[in-house]
């Protein structure tokens, strides 16, 4: 078996939720942590914010953290770039995928 693609998810709005309910059931993929840009949701299980119970994995608000989870990517899809996350990120080695403009 091939050790699984590292995965940070950052928002959890449509897209981002739906992000976390398919890399959660996938073998190829490890989800990592999930970043929230809403308080409320840091420090919260990240499968709870996406509907599907408890998946172990809890919601961060700091890029610190981004990087000491040490993801090969990083997986957008908030509603607006966050170019100065992506600069941080990539300077870092992490490739970046998104869906924002």
């Amino acid at each position: 078996m091939t050790t699984p693609i590292r995965v940070f998810q950052v928002a959890t709005g449509n897209v981002g939720t739906e992000m976390i309910k398919r890399i959660s059931t996938r073998d190829d993929l490890e989800l990592v942590g999930v970043h929230c840009y809403s308080p409320e949701k840091v420090g919260r299980d990240v499968g709870e914010l996406a509907g599907i119970g408890p998946i172990g994995v809890t919601a961060t608000g700091s890029v610190d953290d981004i990087l000491a989870a040490k993801p090969d990517v990083l997986t957008f899809h908030g509603v607006f770039p966050d170019e100065d996350l992506y600069v941080t990120v990539l300077e870092a080695g992490v490739d970046v995928v998104t869906t924002a403009d």
